[in-house]
């Protein structure tokens, strides 16, 4: 799915300053792995929760992570991320600057499997 504004609001500038912090990248990539909560993002990124919660703000603004509930072995569950997004591409061909954001999709199917393959 290619889409340059999920968010109205969303331009060039604004997605770029973000991918600019290199927390923010760490937190993209570590979820592109697995779902993660704020506190283990915390401990990989050596970063405080409230400075990974700040971050997840925003790459939740821009549709770039998804919020998803971790059920815990006690009967209680727990809130994880999960990187959505699969590329980040800018182009300029004979002067012509174009971009393209392309996220991952909300496959119910998809995502019902890999919960299933979590138990």
């Amino acid at each position: 799915m290619t889409d340059k504004s999920v968010n109205e609001d969303l331009d060039l500038t604004d997605i770029t300053a973000l991918l600019d912090d290199d927390y923010v990248l760490s937190i993209i990539v570590a979820t592109s792995v697995e779902p993660l909560s704020a506190k283990e993002l915390g401990e990989r990124c050596d970063l405080s929760v409230t400075s990974i919660y700040r971050r997840v703000d925003r790459l939740r603004r821009f549709d770039l992570l998804k919020e998803r509930t971790r059920p815990r072995c006690d009967g209680h569950h727990e809130t994880v991320y999960v990187s959505a997004l699969d590329r980040f591409e800018l182009t300029i061909d004979e002067g012509e600057l174009d971009w393209t954001v392309d996220r991952t999709s909300d496959d119910v199917a998809d995502e019902l499997s890999q919960m299933w393959g979590d138990l």
